[in-house]
């Protein structure tokens, strides 16, 4: 009887198995004859989170300053006001949080009050003003290389070329979006919905963040190995701290250089100067490449209006760009990175390529977490073997020696 059980239970395994593999392969085809519809899907729940993304962003940059408010102004304020700590702590929370959203508000608005019309009517003057500025172009390069005409025709073709693709996109791409942002707010109201709703998540987020992060670490403790959650604690550590001080360094950086650009220009007299500002400021958030991105659409749009000061134009950004790399960017943002510039170049096209701007964004600090992670996991597992840590014992082509070593590169 038992070894007819045993027979039956081995063919009820085999047909069991036998149906878990083709129900997984009906369902893997289906999934792909399917892809367009899990598309929609996806990307629907994708457009319902934007307000969750909106508002993570939002707390997530405002945070520093809102544990700031909290330990320097309204926290000591609470204790001479109210006997119950937890309560003050509540109220200074939660006035910390609308004095620094209202606050982020008010600079936000502020600059696109000042900056918004400027650029509007830049591009305006620029676009009514380009005939005449290709015309002194044309004549400047006709005086310049009179003695040279096969030199003064390449120039000119090249000039040109240029012109006809830039009257282009100002005519076709630039102009109406213009039109239709300061004509059509009612198109922009999916946005500003979205928006708004992401500051409220971002007033519940800051509000109570130190409960959300219990409740993460609180769930993790329940689901994974104590000394796993440790481990990704301090993972998720470490990664809040490079992003923290990358992002808002870079933040900090990007609007010095746009004010100095401002400063800088309307002292030489470049014209546009608010446009080119806005232009290298928002431009050098992306590392490495930024600068670059900015100063060649600058340098063309300055060329244009005046050649002259085209020239006078690229000095004065060079000499700018290198005080901001060797000077003003370490300053604000230190060694928050530790990365070579191999590297950085590296992770920006890597990360780029696969995710665009956003990618060129975040590749930075995203490769410097991953940087660190496996330099750490390999000094481990040299350390594990006896062998040296430091990458200078491997320099050369002789042998390592077996020795104790626990200090990291």
């Amino acid at each position: 009887m038992k070894r007819l059980k045993e027979k039956y239970e081995k063919y009820w395994y085999a047909g069991l198995t036998g149906f878990i593999v083709i129900a997984a392969a009906l369902i893997i085809h289906m999934l792909f004859n399917n892809l367009s519809g899990i598309g929609n899907i996806l990307s629907a729940i994708n457009s319902a989170l934007y307000p969750i993304y909106i508002g993570i962003i939002i707390a997530y940059l405002l945070s520093p300053l809102v544990n700031k408010m909290d330990r320097y102004v309204f926290i000591p304020l609470m204790k001479k006001i109210m006997k119950k700590e937890e309560r003050g702590k509540g109220i200074a929370r939660g006035l910390s949080v609308f004095v620094v959203l209202l606050a982020a508000l008010f600079v936000i608005f502020g600059l696109v009050s000042l900056v918004v019309p400027e650029l509007i009517e830049s591009i305006s003057s620029l676009v009514s003003n380009l005939p005449g500025y290709y015309a002194n172009i044309q004549r400047w390069g006709n005086d310049v290389f009179r003695s040279n005409p096969e030199v003064a025709k390449y120039f000119l073709d090249f000039s040109g070329g240029i012109y006809q693709n830039l009257s282009s996109w100002l005519q076709d791409n630039i102009l109406p979006s213009i039109t239709a942002l300061t004509d059509s707010i009612v198109d922009a109201a999916n946005v500003l919905v979205n928006i708004f709703i992401g500051l409220i998540i971002s007033i519940y987020l800051m509000a109570g963040k130190e409960n959300f992060c219990a409740q993460a670490k609180k769930l993790l403790y329940a689901i994974f190995p104590i000394r796993r959650v440790n481990g990704m604690l301090s993972v998720l550590q470490e990664t809040h701290t490079v992003f923290a001080k990358f992002i808002n360094g870079k933040i900090i950086d990007s609007l010095a250089v746009g004010v100095l650009t401002f400063i800088i220009m309307s002292i030489a007299g470049i014209p546009y100067t608010v446009l080119i500002s806005v232009i290298i400021g928002v431009t050098n958030v992306i590392p490495f490449f930024g600068q670059y991105i900015g100063i060649v659409p600058s340098a063309i749009l300055v060329f244009i209006a005046d050649p002259i000061k085209g020239v006078i134009f690229l000095i004065l950004i060079i000499v700018l760009m290198q005080f901001d790399g060797n000077v003003l960017g370490p300053k604000i943002m230190g060694d928050s990175i530790g990365l070579k510039s191999f590297w950085i170049l590296f992770s920006i096209l890597f990360f780029g390529s696969l995710f665009g701007i956003l990618g060129m964004l975040c590749a930075v600090p995203v490769f410097a977490i991953i940087y660190r992670m496996v330099k750490r996991w390999c000094a481990k597992r040299l350390a594990a073997k006896n062998i040296p840590t430091e990458t200078e014992c491997y320099r050369g082509g002789g042998k390592v020696p077996q020795m104790g070593g626990d200090e990291e590169d």
